[in-house]
């Protein structure tokens, strides 16, 4: 018991408050990633889009996916989900969609700006008219996991959010979460991982291109000393307990 309270009290104070710099000012300023780090669609996206012509509704009718049941379109072995007014497309894992009378078209490293932009320019060719298209990212989805109150998968209905937004609706970081080793896992185009170590004690992690998430990305929190040593603790007491239940139960069949 002695030791565990060592060990819980080692947490000390000067880990925990968040935005610290050198002479702690009341006001500092740090080089932000916010307008480079948009959001760029990737395979596997769920993409809303929806084409409207002022007046002429018919015409943008031909442009817009029916409102029915999902079915398959063949290639990737891609379907279609129409669970959002019918307009929803799932990006195959080449980075297309196909798209009504335009066909297959690439939509992987688009934003949604320049995705729109792409989408007016092809259908004024056959429109002949000005359309307004509309492109949203569905499956906007992060995780935070490790210490923080409320872990799990948080749904993101804008289309940016940083660290400190992503923590606080997990509920922020348990007094033994290691401020100094939040980790983000992000998937590559490629497919592969890679992971990243953020110390969001610092003023100046508001300058990392992780700084804001993107869809997919793992945020996990890492325990401190005092939080793994109190495991251990418990893990031991139980085995004790175990021991000392056996060992009272023989000599109880001993004795009789």
């Amino acid at each position: 018991m002695f030791l565990l309270l060592c060990t819980t009290s080692c947490t000390s104070y000067r880990n925990i408050p968040y935005f610290q710099v050198n002479g702690d000012p009341k006001e500092f300023e740090t080089q932000s990633y916010a307008l480079k780090s948009v959001v760029r669609f990737q395979p596997d996206d769920m993409l809303a889009i929806a084409v409207n012509v002022v007046g002429e509704q018919k015409v943008a009718s031909d442009y817009n996916l029916p409102v029915r049941p999902a079915t398959s379109i063949g290639r990737d072995e891609i379907n279609a989900d129409q669970s959002t007014d019918g307009q929803t497309y799932l990006v195959s894992k080449s980075g297309e969609i196909n798209f009504p009378t335009l066909g297959w078209i690439k939509v992987a490293g688009y934003t949604q700006e320049e995705l729109q932009e792409y989408i007016k320019q092809l259908l004024r060719e056959r429109m002949k008219v000005d359309p307004i298209v509309t492109v949203r990212l569905v499956n906007f989805r992060i995780m935070v996991t490790g210490e923080v109150n409320r872990p799990g998968q948080i749904t993101v209905s804008r289309d940016r959010i940083d660290l400190f937004e992503a923590l606080t609706l997990a509920g922020d970081l348990t007094i033994t979460g290691m401020r100094g080793n939040v980790f983000v896992r992000r998937q590559l185009p490629d497919g592969s991982f890679k992971y990243v170590r953020l110390d969001i004690s610092r003023a100046d992690v508001t300058t990392s291109p992780y700084f804001y998430l993107r869809q997919n990305d793992l945020v996990y929190v890492q325990p401190n000393r005092a939080r793994t040593l109190q495991s251990d603790f418990a893990m031991y007491g139980m085995i004790v307990s175990v021991l000392s239940f056996i060992m009272g139960l023989a000599t109880y069949m001993k004795l009789n």
